[in-house]
């Protein structure tokens, strides 16, 4: 079993609590952040594999970055909607 990280716990967090207190939307850079650290903390821990290789647009890269929006509040379908 991989050993936690407990600085990057404290950098998740502390985004979370920042938008939380200040009631405003994560940016972009804060949701990848977070999208960073479950991908890291789920896939990447057992594939060995970073989450600046997964690919932009992806099924695996829509996942995380929807889980993290998720994390924060916030609707995935609300802030980042495809077109049809």
């Amino acid at each position: 079993m991989p050993a936690a990280k407990p600085f990057a716990e404290k950098i998740f967090h502390a985004l979370l609590m920042e938008c939380f207190a200040q009631q405003r939307q994560p940016t972009d850079d804060e949701v990848d952040s977070v999208a960073s650290q479950i991908w890291q903390d789920s896939h990447g821990s057992m594939t060995g594999q970073s989450w600046r290789d997964v690919a932009k647009g992806s099924d695996a890269h829509r996942q995380m970055i929807n889980a993290a929006l998720m994390a924060f509040g916030s609707a995935p379908s609300e802030m980042h909607m495809e077109p049809s």
